[in-house]
């Protein structure tokens, strides 16, 4: 095997370009084309050197540089072919032929697994579309943040002017504190917003109040629900009553979680509807009088007769123990009649009680009878079975009562365009929809509530009536007092007439 000097050794060898000599321009040919050639690839790589130091953001940077050695080689090969045409360096030639192989095989073998990926890069077309759709997505969110950020501005405004007490409140380890509040909180409390920021409803409140907001805050928290309640708070000005709303907030990642509240003194709000129920209560003992004192004048021109008969009895000594019972029975009937009376005049107490319904509803109803008796309507009751309710008894004989007048009142109605129709109001105390409710009941034949009329049959000073017979508050005021022991008045029309009904709830399974 020959020795590597021996390989490179041109001593033996002449020049491939003697051949050439007597063609001249045989030999300039490929003298120029192999210079050009190698002038055009060594430039090559003096592009893609400038384009991978200005775009270091090349995909396959290694590809680039692997590529620009590949094509220096191939260069070489050609300058070293005219230098062969006078110097006969074929070892020399071959070895460089045999590095840019080496060069060129390694090159394809790293780019053909590479052409899949570089197809797979979007092209010239799908870059501008995808930067089209990227700038119009961007304007898009831009305007949608210009109009978050006008909203927020709205927000806070109404935030800030709201006439309600309004608040946010975030939960911490120690507790609940005021995050912030608006300017109608601070003059309700009468405390500057930097001494109620950050501070807890202990700062505003005594500790029993604030031991129940805090516990509300809780409850909201743990349903994830809206809640809002009425709350009765005694202080130097007397008794305040407030109606609070509390409302969970959107929770975001690594924030703690927050209520948005509002707080609205009701207090003469409540005196009003008080003074208006007492005036319609009043109304309703006038209204009702005329009728009480009909059916009282009967049993006292009974007892009347029947005591001078016992006096002529008396006389003739003779026991008048007939004359005595009946005059005993009548004068108890008359005293149920002015106990019930005195039951509706009487100011009801503060607090709620437990009564049965049953049997408030009952005695209405004989009042109601007794007092409508000349009016020839049929007044009837279905009550089987107790039912406890919490709430003022006489306030909810008041709201039935109520209820059995405008019955009456459309009865009557009827009766004066169909003189024959039937003249009845029935009361019905039954087992709720759900368990631990009562439904009552109060229908009539009197011909149903108009469709213009019935979207707001339940608002104040709305009546069928004519004018100067009603003032169209009976149904409000019945409603009002039916919301309170937690109920909802709701109406519809059956049969020959419209039905009120409402589901109460019994007193074991009313929340405390």
């Amino acid at each position: 095997m020959p020795n590597l000097a021996a390989f490179f050794d041109t001593d033996s060898l002449a020049p491939h370009g003697v051949c050439l000599l007597w063609r001249p321009e045989l030999l300039w040919l490929h003298i120029v084309s192999d210079a050009l050639i190698g002038l055009a690839y060594w430039s090559i790589p003096v592009v893609l050197l400038v384009i991978a130091l200005r775009r270091r953001d090349l995909v396959f940077p290694w590809a680039f540089e692997l590529f620009a050695l590949f094509i220096l080689a191939c260069g070489a090969t050609h300058f070293l072919s005219i230098w062969t045409l006078w110097y006969p360096d074929y070892g020399l030639q071959g070895a460089l032929k045999a590095v840019t192989a080496a060069v060129s095989v390694v090159t394809a073998i790293a780019l053909w697994p590479l052409l899949p990926r570089v197809l797979a890069l979007p092209s010239a077309r799908e870059l501008a579309d995808a930067n089209a759709a990227l700038s119009r997505e961007i304007a898009e969110r831009r305007e949608a943040e210009s109009r978050a950020r006008q909203s927020e501005a709205r927000l806070a405004g109404f935030f800030e002017h709201m006439s309600d007490a309004l608040f946010v409140v975030r939960m911490e380890r120690g507790g609940f504190v005021f995050e912030t509040v608006n300017p109608s909180f601070c003059r309700l409390f009468d405390r500057s917003r930097e001494t109620v920021e950050g501070s807890g409803p202990a700062a505003l409140l005594e500790a029993a109040p604030a031991a129940e907001l805090d516990q509300a805050f809780q409850a909201c928290l743990a349903s994830g629900a809206p809640r809002d309640w009425e709350s009765a708070v005694t202080g130097a000005e007397g008794m305040r009553h407030w109606h609070t709303v509390l409302a969970p907030l959107p929770v975001l990642d690594g924030q703690p979680r927050r209520l948005l509240g509002s707080l609205r003194d009701v207090t003469e709000l409540r005196r009003l509807q008080a003074d208006l129920v007492e005036a319609a209560r009043r109304a309703t003992i006038g209204a009702m009088c005329a009728g009480v004192a009909h059916e009282m004048s009967q049993p006292v021109n009974i007892i009347s007769l029947w005591a001078d008969r016992a006096r002529t009895a008396l006389e003739a000594a003779t026991l008048p123990q007939r004359a005595i019972e009946v005059i005993l029975g009548q004068t108890r009937r008359l005293g149920v009649l002015l106990e019930r009376m005195r039951e509706l005049a009487r100011d009801a107490p503060g607090a709620a009680e437990t009564f049965d319904a049953a049997e408030a509803a009952a005695a209405a109803v004989e009042v109601a009878r007794r007092s409508w008796a000349l009016d020839r309507i049929e007044v009837t009751i279905d009550a089987p079975e107790p039912a406890p309710v919490l709430g003022r008894s006489a306030q909810f004989e008041q709201a039935l009562l109520h209820l059995l007048e405008n019955a009456r009142d459309a009865v009557l109605r009827r009766r004066r365009q169909e003189p024959d129709a039937a003249a009845q109001i029935h009361v019905t105390l039954r087992s709720g929809p759900q368990q631990g409710q009562l439904t009552l009941a109060v229908q009539d034949t009197g011909g149903g509530v108009s469709a213009a009329l019935g979207p707001r049959i339940l608002e104040p000073f709305v009546t069928s009536k004519d004018p100067g017979e009603g003032t169209g508050l009976g149904l409000p005021i019945a409603a009002g007092i039916l919301r309170g022991m937690g109920g909802r008045l709701a109406w519809l029309n059956r049969g020959a007439g419209a039905v009120f009904q409402v589901a109460l709830p019994l007193a074991q399974d009313r929340p405390a």
